[in-house]
């Protein structure tokens, strides 16, 4: 990899607000340049990376030419999917094209659509309040450094593309067992070699570090736990919040987290059924336990691409 100073990343987002989406972004025609400058941009400079945008770069050339070749060059795009502008999803066709690791966010007026809720995707509020705008920023940056150290290329769609097509072949050539299982074998040596460079684990073994009660609301962050025996799966993504899914409908629900004064039991609510689950850790940090018994795991620390989209 590249001295990190020198990465790029570029940015697919609106560039001006539809007359359709006015009334829902405040007739503010300036929308999207709040939304750059004042959330996307900061967040890419904290991890550390040039941040690129076509509208950017007024040198005479094609618009065409201009935007593929930059997503081409990129070492890492962020692609802001809220409210659906065409365009955006026109660019993205291009960079899933060209293979590239993709941080998707959007806000929260806009509801995902079919294709693109398979992959995880960073909510932010669209009123860009200042206290929210700051933490967001934080967690935007961590997802952008975890995205670009992932080597596994479980973001690929080309990679899961590459295994589908070889198994067709060897189901068209009469070899559909001899085909499957040397996919299925070089997938294994893919991730035993993996195995001692991902922050992922399937066992319990792994554990927060945490010198002190008071820490665990931040070194959550970034972290995701599974239900013992279950397809249920949690991801902290803030110190009052986490996500929620099934493992295999790839629908999120934000719920909210609420700790106690000491630090020693964890309330989760789940705002779907008006639930609270008060919840207490193990002595390392690598599982907690609900009231009734209900016992989840830790199976993944920052930096990661969410195990849910893992093949």
């Amino acid at each position: 990899m590249n001295n990190v100073n020198t990465l790029t990343c570029f940015v697919i987002m609106p560039f001006s607000v539809r007359k359709q989406d006015l009334e829902k972004y405040y007739y503010d025609n300036e929308h999207w340049n709040e939304v750059y400058n004042g959330f996307i941009t900061p967040a890419i400079r904290e991890a550390k990376l040039k941040v690129l945008r076509d509208d950017d770069d007024y040198s005479s050339r094609l618009v065409g030419i201009g935007i593929w070749s930059k997503i081409e060059k990129s070492d890492i795009i962020l692609c802001d999917i809220s409210a659906h502008n065409p365009n955006v999803h026109l660019e993205l066709g291009w960079a899933m094209r060209a293979d590239k690791k993709i941080v998707f966010i959007k806000d929260d007026l806009t509801e995902f659509n079919f294709d693109l809720n398979q992959y995880y995707t960073y909510e932010y509020s669209h009123r860009l309040q200042p206290s929210a705008l700051k933490e967001a920023i934080t967690n935007l940056s961590k997802i952008i450094t975890a995205t670009l150290t992932d080597n596994t290329s479980n973001y690929s769609i080309v990679n899961k593309l590459t295994l589908q097509t070889k198994a067709n072949e060897a189901s068209l050539n009469g070899n559909i067992e001899v085909g499957l299982l040397q996919e299925l074998l070089n997938e294994v040596r893919t991730m035993k070699r993996l195995s001692n460079t991902s922050s992922y684990s399937e066992n319990s073994s792994i554990s927060l570090s945490i010198q002190s009660k008071s820490e665990l609301p931040e070194k959550l962050i970034g972290s995701t736990w599974r239900k013992k025996e279950g397809l249920e799966e949690i991801y902290f993504t803030a110190q009052d919040q986490f996500m929620y899914t099934s493992v295999g409908t790839q629908k999120w629900i934000q719920n909210n987290v609420i700790f106690d004064s000491d630090y020693k039991v964890m309330k989760l609510y789940w705002r779907h059924d008006d639930f609270v689950a008060r919840c207490t850790f193990d002595s390392i940090y690598s599982s907690f336990s609900e009231q009734d018994g209900t016992k989840w795991f830790l199976v993944a620390i920052a930096p990661f691409i969410h195990p849910s989209f893992r093949n």
